[in-house]
């Protein structure tokens, strides 16, 4: 949960983000809408070790809960996110977590070779999760509007507006394009890291045989 306080900011009370850490709550945010996602342990595992399906429980909190109306509206697609932050945030929380535990006990034996490696795993880890936050905000926030694009286009459809459909035709190749190009942005910064932890682990090797 390293950072999730900052990503939060106003969505939530105090007492709300206690109850999200404790439970172990994977949060994605999306402008003033949250996802929060969580997945149960192994159902049906026949044996200790095997595959076995989970449940994953998946609550929207939209921020435009009620229409013009003052009814119920209908959620936006994409509200809150698509969960996508989780997937890389989890990894890297969990890599981050396994290298502390290895500085912590290196400092404890007072191997401080072994304990500055393992910070500077840290370190880099964080480093990733910090830059890789907007970009993955920047495609969540391209999936919404695409999403919505679709919505509009269907309705343009449905009352064969053509001038619309051409128009939002257009709106929908360029929020496609964008997706496009976000996606590069991640994986090149996704190579980045991966190239630095590379060099990292060769140094520590170095270290180890010299």
């Amino acid at each position: 949960y390293y950072n999730l306080y900052s990503l939060l900011r106003d969505h939530l009370s105090e007492e709300s983000y206690l109850q999200i850490v404790r439970n172990q709550i994977l949060v994605d945010v999306q402008g003033d809408d949250l996802l929060l996602q969580i997945f149960t342990s192994n159902i049906l595992q026949r044996k200790v070790g095997e595959e076995a399906p989970f449940f994953e429980f998946i609550q929207r909190v939209c921020s435009e809960c009620r229409n013009e109306h003052g009814c119920p509206a209908t959620i936006k697609p994409g509200c809150g996110g698509f969960g996508i932050r989780n997937f890389l945030t989890l990894f890297l929380s969990i890599e981050v977590s396994k290298a502390m535990l290895e500085a912590s006990l290196a400092k404890a034996e007072g191997d401080e070779e072994r304990r500055a490696f393992a910070q500077s795993m840290v370190d880099v880890f964080r480093a990733q999760l910090d830059e890789s936050n907007p970009i993955l905000t920047e495609i969540s926030d391209t999936m919404t509007r695409e999403g919505g694009i679709k919505m509009e286009l269907d309705r343009a459809v449905a009352l064969n507006d053509d001038d619309e459909v051409r128009t939002l035709q257009i709106k929908l190749a360029e929020a496609s394009k964008a997706k496009t190009n976000g996606n590069e942005k991640l994986m090149i910064c996704s190579t980045k890291y991966k190239n630095t932890m590379r060099k990292l682990r060769e140094s520590r090797l170095k270290q180890e045989e010299g």
